[in-house]
């Protein structure tokens, strides 16, 4: 029984702990951007489709000179971290329309889950391979 009760307690640290950033992965490396045009625009439609809504100015966007980076032990061209509603991009998909909208679902959402009427309903269809 004590070994459950550890285990358990271990389990709900693990579940609500930061994602762990790999060692390619230096937020002081990400240049922050604010959001273009485009990007104003892609928010306001996915406010629209999905009856959410959300301030913009309050998701800090960052550029991160590369092709993917490390997340969990998974590479990613884009990751939205709660922790500081930021919205992580590497430089070779920052145009990606898709890409871009699926993490700023995430932050509209505030969540890192992917329900289903979010991401493949009114909206379209958010989701990514590399997810």
């Amino acid at each position: 029984m004590k070994r459950l009760l550890i285990f358990v307690l271990f389990l709900g640290v693990a579940c609500n702990s930061d994602p762990i950033i790999g060692p390619r992965f230096n937020l002081a490396l990400a240049v922050r951007v604010e959001p273009n045009a485009q990007y104003v625009q892609w928010w306001s439609e996915l406010e629209a489709c999905s009856g959410m809504w959300g301030d913009l100015s309050a998701v800090s966007f960052y550029d991160l000179h590369g092709y993917d980076f490390p997340v969990n032990g998974h590479d990613f061209w884009g990751y939205w971290f709660e922790n500081g509603n930021k919205i992580v991009l590497a430089t070779a998909h920052v145009h990606d329309q898709t890409l871009v909208e699926h993490e700023m679902m995430h932050a509209l959402l505030q969540t890192g889950l992917h329900p289903a009427l979010y991401f493949t309903g009114a909206c379209g269809d958010l989701t990514y391979p590399n997810e």
